[in-house]
């Protein structure tokens, strides 16, 4: 286990020189906006410009019908072009928020103000607001052209023998919930700045996935990839939003840049974020099957994901669901049918744990509804399931291979640090007294697969003209602090000081594989990468001082004050800065993913009177594989076990019957502050994997994944001896009011 001390980057975040989207500006830049629907479902009559056109610093306003626009398919082979997304609406709108037209002006405020003066004449129709209207018979279309609301529906695993073993199970129990939608809500939404180069238009904008969104803008822009570049500033929260969302403005952005030969800035304003990276959102059902003791012999499932207005990246989520059911359990007979349905609300996207959060959740409460059945503890019914050592490598129903983790261990360490058996006596104590604030423990174990999307990684390693070492691996800076872990891994290669190692951030025109971070992938492969490339650099420069040394590669050595000499001649040698220009590129290939995995368990106090709850422990045993830096592991469980708690008590995207949205600001959308949560007790197992060469696996979506089933399970624990068996989330006062009112009647 290693621990560094301190960041690089911390320096430029703590003293404010890092500069951030909306912190970018250049000589003459013009500020972009964007007129937006206040319908959920419309036809475009009309556009009145003139208005707007006519306000004092306006540099102009554009329409689909103004620009030379592609629109691209937002996941190649999965969503086709009539359902995906334009930068602005062509003749209609399909959710309240659409971008409709773009506004080019002298300042923010301008550009603000001439958005209003827009006149948009739009002939409603009739939304589709949900699943159940999308589903159902004589469902309206959310496109006509495509001819259904669904994008795609798989089925996966023997159903046949699923269903023989459910129909001769001695036990099945069956749960249905909703997992709710949320928002992303990053502390800074999509921004940035678009420079017209001398060759290139340079598109500097915080997007997690730098070679992506090159790819896209430049196909949209219809552009050689040579002519522009997408350069990556501090990112100040992604969590999967800036993957995708509203990226693809920026290709408005550039065409006007272009159109106008002035640089353009815009940022997204909070409602803007809020109406553009919503994610999660699905129905979801399970049966198990179980034999008298509890060993669970098969599952069927099925999800439904509410996609939005348009088929993007949120269409691919339920197949990540599927495809990691039945997680951390030794289940061998599943079948597991995953929907993707458009409605007429805000097109969904990737959100911390993209669809595998909501296979643990489902998961996880039918674990409980199973030990409940059975009356057994619910800690007992999981180490009956839970996958041992012997069962790896294990083949998963998803097509995967998964690499060891230790499961039931880190159950047992999060059971005995949070004292597990003292509580369930005072759970029993409370309800014999008769108490008002009852005692719920909740159990989320958990699997996760990481590193899958985009499992290869390159990087470049060259020595520049002061004689330092720059080590580009295409790692976005979401906060994670990779380029610490790049540093001083590269460091530790070569026997150099870290302070002889930089790391930049991405820029497509410098490196073209910048992938970026997504996918819990940056340690493991980019970590890889850095490891490879540095291996190979050190090579490189032995070879090429041996030749001016005139001596044995193997006798060369790189010393730690940055001279490449013969060993045993200490004070003659070469200095790095003279090998200036030295480069070489390195990629690794992960091939599989890597599966980590943990027990969360959560300790909640209900008031049976109001309905309130309040966590009072949340403890987290993880097990990523070899730690490369416990304290930054330990933020990433921390800040996804906090958003997790989030989705299971307080956050949820509403829109009424009509599509519209309920939960436009953060005084209706509630973020936690500090003070509503715990400290989140941080706790690892190390079971290294051989798929990489570091034995590391992915961290940070873990608490995002298994921090909700964990609340949420806590939560009916508590009520459940009066006879509440379902809370769906978010768990609000005044859900968990109405179903203890719902048992009293």
């Amino acid at each position: 286990m290693t621990s560094w001390e301190g960041r690089v980057e911390d320096f430029d975040l703590l003293t404010g020189q890092a500069r951030f989207g909306a912190d970018l500006s250049a000589e003459g830049a013009l500020w972009l906006g964007f007129v937006r629907s206040p319908a959920a479902r419309a036809a475009i009559v009309s556009i009145d410009k003139s208005a707007a056109e006519a306000l004092d610093g306006v540099a102009g306003v554009f329409t689909a019908d103004d620009l030379d626009l592609i629109t691209q398919p937002s996941v190649e082979g999965v969503t086709p072009v009539e359902i995906s997304r334009s930068p602005l609406a062509k003749g209609s709108v399909a959710y309240v928020g659409e971008a409709v037209a773009a506004v080019v002006a002298v300042s923010e405020a301008v550009a603000a103000d001439a958005c209003e003066l827009v006149e948009v004449d739009y002939r409603p129709l009739l939304p589709v607001p949900n699943l159940a209207s999308a589903t159902g018979e004589n469902a309206l279309l959310v496109h006509t052209q495509h001819g259904s609301n669904t994008v795609l529906s798989v089925p996966s695993g023997n159903r046949t023998a699923v269903r023989a073993t459910l129909d001769g199970a001695e036990v099945t129990v069956t749960v249905s919930q909703h997992y709710p939608r949320v928002a992303c809500s990053p502390i800074e939404g999509i921004a940035g700045l678009v420079v017209l180069d001398s060759d290139r238009v340079a598109i500097h904008i915080n997007s997690q996935m730098p070679a992506l969104t090159h790819d896209e803008l430049a196909s949209t822009l219809d552009l050689a990839d040579e002519q522009i570049s997408v350069v990556v500033p501090p990112i100040g929260g992604g969590f999967g939003g800036k993957c995708w969302g509203e990226n693809g403005l920026f290709a408005v952005a550039a065409q006007l840049a272009l159109r106008l030969n002035r640089p353009l800035r815009f940022v997204q304003t909070r409602p803007e974020n809020l109406l553009s990276m919503q994610a999660r959102d699905q129905d979801q059902r399970i049966t198990l099957a179980a034999d008298q003791h509890g060993t669970v012999t098969a599952l069927e499932a099925e999800v439904a994901a509410d996609v939005g207005g348009y088929a993007g990246m949120g269409a691919f989520e339920p197949l990540q669901t599927q495809r990691l059911i039945p997680g951390p359990y030794r289940i061998d007979h599943a079948a597991v049918t995953a929907s993707a349905v458009m409605t007429n609300t805000v097109p969904t996207g990737p959100y911390r744990g993209p669809g595998r959060a909501e296979a643990i959740g489902l998961l996880e409460r039918a674990m409980d509804e199973l030990a409940r059945a059975l009356k057994l503890d619910p800690a007992e019914v999981r180490r009956r399931n839970l996958l041992r050592p012997q069962d790896f490598p294990r083949q998963t129903p998803g097509e995967l291979v998964m690499d060891e983790a230790d499961h039931l261990g880190a159950l047992e360490q999060a059971l005995n640090l949070v004292g597990y058996q003292r509580l369930r006596a005072d759970q029993v104590a409370r309800r014999t007294s008769g108490e008002t604030r009852l005692l719920g423990i909740g159990i989320g174990c958990w699997a996760d697969f990481t590193g899958r999307h985009e499992p290869c990684q390159p990087a470049t390693a060259r020595v520049t003209d002061d004689g330092c070492i720059e080590i580009d691996a295409g790692v976005a800076p979401i906060g994670q602090g990779m380029q610490s872990v790049i540093t001083r891994l590269a460091a530790d290669a070569l026997g150099l000081d870290p302070v002889l190692i930089t790391s930049p951030t991405p820029d497509t025109g410098r490196f073209r594989s910048a992938l970026g971070s997504f996918g819990s992938r940056s340690a493991s492969l980019a970590g890889s990468s850095t490891l490879e490339v540095a291996t190979k650099l050190y090579d490189k420069l032995r070879e090429r001082a041996a030749e001016r040394l005139e001596a044995a590669v193997a006798d060369v050595e790189l010393r730690p004050n940055a001279t490449l000499g013969v060993r045993g001649t200490p004070t003659q040698g070469i200095p790095l800065a003279d090998l200036a220009g030295t480069e070489v590129a390195a990629a690794y290939d992960q091939g599989q993913p890597t599966f980590p995995g943990g027990t969360h368990v959560a300790v909640v106090e209900v008031d049976t009177e109001t309905g309130e709850v309040d966590l009072i422990r949340h403890v987290a045993v993880t097990d990523c594989g070899r730690l490369l830096d416990e304290v930054q592991a330990s933020g990433q469980v921390q800040g996804g076990a906090v958003q997790g708690i989030a989705v299971a008590l307080f956050e949820e995207m509403r829109y009424d019957a009509d599509a519209n949205p309920l939960t436009t600001s953060l005084a209706d959308y509630l973020v936690p502050a500090a003070g509503d949560v715990p400290e989140i007790e941080t706790h690892f197992i190390e079971t290294p994997t051989d798929r990489n060469p570091l034995g590391a696996k992915g961290v940070g979506e873990s608490g995002a994944i298994a921090a909700p089933p964990a609340v949420q399970n806590a939560i009916i624990d508590a009520l459940s001896h009066l006879g509440v068996t379902h809370i769906d989330m978010p768990c609000t006062p005044e859900r968990v009011w109405y179903a203890l009112k719902a048992r009293q009647v």
